[in-house]
């Protein structure tokens, strides 16, 4: 798997946001934050600009309700932009591993609770001889006993919500 790309030149970075080099360098005239070698920190950089690009900072000289045309026309290419940044703070949290695609991570939750439940039943089969030489009592009604209770455990345990499943610390 290639190796994640976190640091890159004002270009790529430019690139990533789908904005101009030269809106970059008004940007890092604004404080965007750059590296001595004169690189951006992604993370940093969409950090920073998405906290210096918010909605309460966006209208110069107006407001959002001036019917001025310029500064509608400007407005909507502030948005526009901030959008695009958003879009590209997303993407960078995905190459990171940070945002997982829903539909994928359903699959892989029921492909595990499918393996484990796969695994419970087999341990009883393997369990169950062991279980009744040890007791020394004949297979068939231990089986039966432990296969019963095993599959009414796994039932429990599928009826239970998956929030009450979670435990976060502090809550």
């Amino acid at each position: 798997m290639p190796k994640l790309k976190s640091i890159e030149t004002k270009t790529e970075f430019a690139e990533r946001l789908g904005l101009t080099q030269g809106r970059i360098s008004q940007l890092i005239s604004e404080g965007l934050p750059v590296r001595p070698d004169g690189k951006i920190d992604v993370e940093i950089g969409l950090a920073w600009i998405e906290n210096n690009l918010d909605p309460a900072r966006r209208y110069k000289g107006g407001s959002p309700n001036t019917t001025n045309r310029s500064a509608t026309l400007a407005e909507a290419k502030r948005v526009h932009e901030i959008v695009k940044i958003q879009r590209a703070k997303l993407a960078f949290e995905r190459e990171q591993g940070k945002l997982i695609d829903a539909d994928r991570a359903e699959q892989t939750v029921f492909a595990r609770a499918k393996a484990e439940r796969d695994a419970h039943i087999a341990w009883v089969q393997r369990s169950a001889p062991i279980m009744a030489s040890e007791l020394g009592v004949e297979t068939s009604p231990v089986f039966s006993v432990l296969d019963r209770l095993m599959r009414e455990h796994l039932e429990h345990l599928s009826s239970t919500p998956l929030g009450g499943l979670l435990h976060v610390d502090g809550e």
